[in-house]
């Protein structure tokens, strides 16, 4: 099974049902694992869309071994495994990410989402290398890296605040 790279930071080895926010019937403790694990790859992928050296090393040069990743594969995980298709409306709701934490990140959402958007009504497919070389997707990540920034500032949680720092750590000085 492939270790996704918030999870093997965290030393999660499994994903599990628990991950979805829209299960019913869960307890409040399940409620809190949920989150806790949406928010840890939530972390990861903003982290990933931020840093193009990352990407290139993950999507291309296949530099990390025990990690798999794509661009397609990458925006799957962000837009339907974290369940963003009513942009955040759902998390917000349910007091899995803040206000303040969707104002960080919005701009940097709403451009991935349009720049998709346009791809998908041009029938634009690029590949990975394609893409890194791309000027609109290099602006995509410069906002992700912007919302990266700023969720470091704001983030309080020390289990996420050391999540940060190990990915930077583990993906981007090497």
């Amino acid at each position: 099974m492939r270790l996704y790279r918030c999870y093997a930071q965290a030393g999660i080895n499994q994903l599990n049902n628990v991950m979805s926010p829209r299960l019913f019937n869960m307890t409040e403790e399940e409620k809190q694992e949920g989150r806790i694990n949406w928010r840890f790859r939530w972390l990861g992928l903003i982290f990933e869309f931020a840093h193009i050296e990352y990407q290139k090393g993950l999507w291309i040069d296949h530099k990390f071994p025990n990690e798999v990743g794509c661009f397609s594969e990458d925006v799957n995980q962000y837009f339907d495994d974290l369940y963003l298709d009513d942009n955040y409306e759902y998390q917000l709701r349910e007091n899995i990410i803040s206000i303040e934490e969707f104002k960080i990140t919005k701009d940097f959402h709403f451009a991935f989402d349009n720049y998709l958007e346009a791809e998908k009504n041009q029938q634009i497919e690029k590949t990975d290398i394609e893409r890194i070389n791309d000027r609109n997707w290099i602006s995509i990540v410069e906002l992700a890296n912007i919302a990266w920034h700023n969720l470091k500032k704001v983030i309080s949680d020390k289990l996420e605040i050391e999540h940060m720092e190990g990915l930077e750590e583990n993906y981007l000085y090497k």
